[in-house]
């Protein structure tokens, strides 16, 4: 067998498992939960620099975090009976999170989690506030003892589950932040949302992170062939002259340089030997851009976005490839939007805010899984063809493959507002004078 058939040989069985030197330098993860765990104070310290310093970072974040929060945001829809209260606790707990909904998005994307804080202040209302991912302690890992211990910040039980957070009392990026022992705070008290992609894992890890490497190097690239286009377009042409002259032309050709006054029409002409070529600026470049477009594909791969969300550029995609794309980001953001927005953020929050208005005498602790009761509305998707989506909803409703509350709902309405305003439609007509 030759060198080439040595280098490329097969191997008999398994070839993940197998060795050879096609897998020299290959990554691999040993120790998922403690790798990850090492990986994301810098993978979170990079993910912010590209968001800050790069418009596919940037865009990454922003395009996830508008997917995750909707444009006209989360509702939350009580189980109570009576309507008034109802009424009453959805606006009330709507003013509660709406606010930190964007912020937590983008800290759950870039960061790769987010924090959230329940207090209640001195005037004795009920308050949330978004922490730093740094404020929960990253550098406190200790042995507790009993199964109990402390992993970069959380202190977990022996069925490793969270029973408190250590808290810096100011984030470590704070002007005039105080840096002194973190405070412990019980895990009722803190909501932490984030993705868990490997059992055992205790903090989360940058969304950015398959394509942090490539997104630096995609930029840096993209920046040279600018400069290299910048620094081309300084120079109109080059002259030639065997005897060392300015072929004819009028200057003295100090520092290299021959000031070249030209009119159209203009004719010249060049002694023996002497030959003038003008530059090509850009020459080559549509070969470059197509290589970056690969780079984008893969980039936009890496970040569960199309290509086409990623960079905003529609030029190549038609109406199915684009809508093909579309369900399969929209399915995968929903996943995301049950398990992690809703699970992890507003279902603790409502049943803490509810435990300590009962705590508070707003209403009979004996009524509190009553008022516990409660279902969200994810945001709804804006329609890609309006007439033809209607039609087959309207279809699909008559058909009886679905329900007109799993229509409405699909739109990021709850179907009981809606019937009450086609209620008052209805009235305003019938109290309308007729013409």
């Amino acid at each position: 067998m030759g060198f080439w058939g040595r280098i490329f040989k097969r191997s008999v069985g398994v070839e993940a498992g197998a060795g050879g030197r096609r897998w020299e330098g290959a990554s691999a993860l040993t120790a998922p939960a403690s790798q990850t765990l090492g990986a994301r104070g810098p993978a979170k310290a990079r993910a912010s620099g590209v968001y800050a310093n790069t418009p596919y970072g940037q865009r990454i974040v922003e395009v996830w975090a508008s997917n995750l929060v909707g444009g006209k945001g989360w509702q939350a829809r009580p189980q109570y009976p009576d309507p008034e209260i109802r009424r009453s606790l959805a606006e009330g707990f709507e003013a509660l999170f709406r606010p930190l909904m964007l912020p937590l998005a983008r800290g759950l994307v870039r960061d790769g989690e987010a924090f959230v804080q329940t207090f209640v202040a001195a005037d004795g209302t009920f308050r949330v506030r978004l922490l730093s991912a740094d404020q929960i302690d990253p550098s406190l890992t200790r042995d507790l003892g009993a199964g109990r211990r402390i992993v970069a910040g959380v202190e977990l039980d022996p069925n490793d589950e969270p029973i408190a957070y250590h808290v810096l009392r100011d984030a470590p990026d704070q002007p005039f932040g105080f840096y002194g022992a973190p405070v412990r705070v019980p895990a009722s008290d803190i909501l932490h949302v984030y993705d868990t992609q490997f059992p055992g894992q205790v903090r989360g890890l940058s969304w950015l992170s398959p394509v942090l490497l490539k997104l630096r190097d995609r930029d840096e690239a993209s920046d040279a062939m600018l400069m290299a286009l910048k620094v081309q377009s300084l120079i109109t042409g080059f002259i030639r002259d065997p005897e060392g002259g300015s072929a004819g032309f009028d200057g003295d050709g100090a520092a290299g340089a021959l000031n070249v006054s030209l009119e159209p029409g203009a004719m010249r002409v060049l002694p023996p030997g002497a030959d003038v070529t003008f530059s090509t600026p850009g020459q080559g470049l549509q070969q470059a851009i197509e290589f970056l477009r690969t780079q984008d594909r893969e980039i936009a791969a890496g970040t569960g976005l199309t290509a086409e969300m990623l960079s905003g550029d529609l030029s190549q995609t038609n109406y199915s490839s684009a809508r093909v794309g579309i369900l399969e980001v929209r399915r995968r953001c929903e996943a995301l939007q049950r398990s992690l927005i809703e699970a992890q953020f507003l279902l603790p929050l409502w049943r803490r805010w509810i435990e300590v208005r009962a705590l508070a005498g707003d209403f009979q602790r004996e009524q509190a899984e009553q008022y516990k009761a409660v279902r969200f509305v994810p945001p709804g998707w804006q329609w890609v063809d309006p007439r033809n989506e209607v039609e087959a909803e309207i279809a699909a409703i008559g058909a009886g493959l679905k329900s007109r509350e799993e229509s409405v709902a699909a739109r990021g309405r709850d179907i009981d507002e809606l019937d009450e305003e086609r209620a008052r439609d209805r009235e305003r007509q019938q109290q309308e004078p007729k013409p």
